[in-house]
C-alpha cells in the first residue's frame, strides 16, 4: 500500500475518497495502519485546497469509511483530532451551527469527533486530545474588526470543545486501577490550557470557556476499574478536584477584581461615594471588573468548594502557609509509565494560595457572620505574601481587591493596643505596601480605598508612629501623587487650633500629632528641598513634584504657618519661578505646554497671595507677610481666590 501514496499534493476531493477508500480494508488485511494514517496526513492535512462542499464529501466518506471499519478506526483515531480542527473553520454562522439544515465542514467535523471519541482508542486518543489543546491559538488582529476578532474567539471555544469533549468522553471509557494518573494529566493540562489564554478573551467569550472548565470538575466521573479502587486512590481525586477549582478562581481572576474591597469599603463608609449605587451589588462598568457572567462562576466555584467539603479554616490555613511542594513519584513497574504519575499521598497535593485567597474573600462577602477571624499580624503577613513578589512583579487585580478587602475587614476596629504590639518594622512595611497600592492602582475609587485604609491605621497608631511614617513617606517616597497627598494627611494630623473641632467631632479615635519646633524644622526642611527640585527642574513646573510643591504652598502653609526664615527663603524664589514661566508660556512651541504652564504658574501665584497680608507682594522686604502661628486660626486676607486641591492623581 506504501506504493499508493500519492507524491505530490495535486489531488482532488474524489481522488482523495477512492484513495481513502480503496486502503481502508488493505491497512486491516495487512496490519498497515501506519501508512494509513499517512494517507490521512497527506489527504486531509489541507482543507484549504477543498471546496467547503469538497470538505463535507471527504469528511461525509471518511465517517462512512471509519463506521465500517471499527478496527480500522481504533488505530486511526488518535491521528484525526489534529487533523480535523482547521474543518471547524467553516464559513458558516456560528449561530448557526446546531439549527443549520444543510451539511457544513464544520457540522461533518464535530460528527467524526463524536465518533471517535466513542470508537477510537481511549488512552491514545487521551494522550492525542491534551497534546492537541496546547496548540490551539486565538487569532485576534488589532487592525480585524470587532466582530472578526469575535468570531476568532468562537472559533477557539470550539476547537476547544470538540477536543474537551473527546478527553471526557474517552476518560470514561479507560479501565484503569490508578485514576488519578489520569486525572492528574487532564486537570494539569486544562489548567495550562487556561492560563496560557484566559487573558485574551474578551469577557463575552471567557464565561463560555470557564463553564466547560466548571464543569470538568463538577461532574468528574473517574474511570472504571475491574476492582474497587484503593480508598487512597479515592483521596487523591478528591484532592486533586479541589486542588484544581483554587488554581482555577486563581487563574480566572489574575487579572480581573470582583470588587469585595470596594463594596465593602462602601458599606462601612456610606457617606462616601466610593462607589456608584448601580456598582454597589455587583461590578459591572468599571475598568478591571469581571462581567455578571463571570461573577457568576466564582460563586458556582466557591459552592463546589462546599460539596468537595473544603471548609473556609482550610482557604485560611493555606493562606497563612507555604504550600507544599509535589513529591517527586517512583515508577512503578504496575502503572504505565507513559503517563503522569500523580503525588504518593493527597497531603502533597497542593492549593493555589492565590486561589485560596480570593476563595475565602468571595466566602466572607456573601457570609454576614464572622466565619474566620485574622490578627494584625497575620494580614500583614498575607498581605506581603501575595503582594511583594519576586522580580517586582506587580500583583494582579484580584489580589489587590482580596488585600484591601482583607484590611478593611479584619482591622476596621484595630486598637492602638494591637498596633503597638506589632513591631515598627512590620507596621511601617505593611503601610508602605498599601501605599504603593494606592499609588499604582488603575482604578481610582480602589487608589482611594487603600490610602484611607493607610490613613485609617495612622490614626489608630500612637503619635510617634503617626508622624515617623508621615515624615518618612514624604522624604523617601518613590510617588509623586503620594507625597503630594500624605502633605495633606501631615496638616490633619497634626495637634494645632485648625484641627481642634475636627478631633472633637471625630466619633473614632484620632491620634493628634505635637508640632513642636523639631518637627517643624523637619517639616520646613522637606518644603526648601521640594522648591529646590521644582526650580532645579528643566520642566521646571512641569515638573512631576509641581503637585507636591501646590500642596505645601496652598494647602500646608496657609494652615500650619511657616518661620519668618522658610517664608522669606521660599517665597520671593517661587513668585520669579512663576513670572518667568508666565513669560515661557507664552513663546512655548507647543501650545498645549504652554498652556498648561501658564495655569501652573496662575495656580502658583494664588497660593503666594495667600501667605501675604491684603494682597501685599511678599517679595518687597518681607512686607506685610503673613507669618501663620500654628496655634491660631489663620485667616488669609485680601483674597478669594478658592483654595486648589492637592490630591492623589
Amino acid at each position: 500500500m506504501a506504493s499508493d501514496i500519492p507524491q505530490n499534493s495535486s489531488v482532488t476531493a474524489e481522488s482523495a475518497i477512492n484513495a481513502l477508500t480503496g486502503a481502508a480494508q488493505d491497512a486491516v488485511d495487512s496490519d498497515d495502519y501506519i501508512t494509513y494514517s499517512t494517507l490521512l496526513d497527506i489527504y486531509l492535512g489541507e482543507p484549504k485546497r477543498y471546496s467547503e462542499a469538497d470538505q463535507v464529501q471527504l469528511l461525509k466518506a471518511l465517517e462512512t469509511i471509519l463506521r465500517k471499519n471499527e478496527t480500522l478506526l481504533s488505530y486511526v483515531a488518535w491521528d484525526l483530532p489534529v487533523l480535523l480542527l482547521p474543518y471547524l473553520a467553516s464559513e458558516e454562522p456560528f449561530d448557526q451551527v446546531a439549527t443549520a439544515k444543510y451539511p457544513t465542514p464544520r457540522r461533518s467535523a464535530l460528527r467524526l469527533f463524536n465518533l471517535i471519541a466513542e470508537k477510537g482508542n481511549a488512552k491514545e486518543l487521551f494522550l492525542k486530545a491534551i497534546e492537541a489543546l496546547s496548540t490551539l491559538t486565538i487569532d485576534i488582529s488589532p487592525s480585524a474588526t470587532a466582530e472578526k476578532n469575535l468570531d476568532s474567539e468562537k472559533l477557539f471555544i470550539l476547537k476547544f470543545y470538540a477536543l474537551f469533549e473527546v478527553i471526557i468522553s474517552v476518560t470514561r471509557r479507560i479501565t484503569t486501577q490508578y485514576p488519578s494518573r489520569f486525572l492528574t494529566a487532564s486537570s494539569t493540562a486544562l489548567l495550562s490550557f487556561f492560563s496560557s489564554h484566559a487573558d485574551e478573551l474578551s469577557q463575552q467569550s471567557l464565561p463560555v470557556l470557564l463553564r466547560r472548565l466548571y464543569l470538568f470538575s463538577r461532574d468528574y466521573v473517574p474511570p472504571p476499574s475491574k476492582s474497587p479502587v484503593e480508598p487512597e486512590e479515592e483521596a487523591l481525586q478528591r484532592r486533586m478536584l479541589q486542588s484544581y477549582v483554587t488554581h482555577m478562581v486563581e487563574i480566572m481572576l489574575r487579572n480581573q477584581s470582583v470588587d469585595w474591597g470596594r463594596r465593602y469599603f462602601a458599606a462601612i463608609k456610606p457617606d462616601l461615594e466610593v462607589v456608584p449605587l448601580k456598582e454597589r451589588l455587583r461590578p459591572v462598568t468599571f475598568e478591571g471588573a469581571v462581567t455578571a457572567s463571570v461573577t457568576e462562576m466564582l460563586e458556582r466555584f466557591m459552592q463546589l468548594t462546599m460539596s468537595f467539603d473544603i471548609e473556609p479554616q482550610e482557604f485560611q490555613a493555606v493562606i497563612l502557609e507555604e504550600p507544599p511542594e509535589l513529591e517527586p513519584e517512583n515508577e512503578s513497574n504496575e502503572v504505565d509509565p507513559s503517563f503522569p504519575a500523580p503525588p504518593t499521598s493527597d497531603d502533597s497535593i497542593p492549593f493555589s494560595a492565590e486561589g485560596c485567597l480570593l476563595l475565602l474573600a468571595e466566602h466572607l462577602i456573601s457570609e454576614s457572620r464572622m466565619i474566620v477571624d485574622f490578627s494584625f499580624p497575620e494580614i500583614i503577613q498575607l498581605t506581603k505574601r501575595f503582594v511583594i513578589r519576586e522580580g517586582g512583579e506587580a500583583p494582579g487585580a484580584g489580589i489587590c481587591d482580596a488585600v484591601g478587602f482583607f484590611g478593611w475587614r479584619f482591622l476596621r476596629d484595630v486598637t492602638q493596643e494591637q498596633i503597638e504590639a506589632v513591631s515598627a518594622e512590620d507596621f511601617n512595611g505593611y503601610l508602605q505596601v498599601l501605599t504603593s497600592l494606592s499609588a499604582t492602582s488603575p482604578i481610582p475609587s480602589v487608589r482611594y480605598m487603600f490610602h484611607t485604609l493607610v490613613i485609617h491605621l495612622l490614626s489608630r497608631s500612637s503619635p510617634e508612629r503617626a508622624y515617623g511614617y508621615i515624615n518618612d513617606t514624604l522624604q523617601f517616597c518613590p510617588f509623586e501623587n503620594v507625597r503630594s497627598a500624605f502633605v495633606l494627611v501631615l496638616k490633619d494630623f497634626l495637634d494645632i487650633s485648625a484641627n481642634a473641632e475636627r478631633f472633637a467631632s471625630n466619633k473614632e479615635t484620632q491620634c493628634k500629632v505635637t508640632y513642636d519646633e523639631a518637627k517643624r524644622a523637619q517639616v520646613e526642611t522637606l518644603i526648601s528641598t521640594c522648591v529646590d527640585e521644582v526650580e532645579g527642574s528643566p520642566a521646571k513646573l512641569l515638573d512631576e513634584r509641581f503637585s507636591t510643591l501646590l500642596a505645601w504652598i496652598n494647602n500646608f502653609l496657609p494652615i500650619c504657618g511657616g518661620s519668618t526664615q522658610i517664608l522669606g527663603d521660599i517665597l520671593p524664589r517661587l513668585k520669579a519661578l512663576a513670572d518667568q514661566e508666565e513669560v515661557a508660556a507664552k513663546t512655548d512651541s507647543d501650545v498645549d505646554e504652554g498652556g498648561e504652564r501658564a495655569i501652573r504658574a496662575g495656580i502658583l501665584l494664588s497660593g503666594i497671595e495667600l501667605l501675604s497680608t491684603d494682597g501685599v507682594d511678599p517679595t518687597e522686604g518681607l512686607r506685610g507677610l503673613k507669618i501663620v502661628d500654628p496655634d491660631q486660626t489663620p485667616v488669609p486676607t485680601g483674597s478669594t481666590t478658592p483654595v486648589p486641591q492637592a490630591t492623589a492623581k
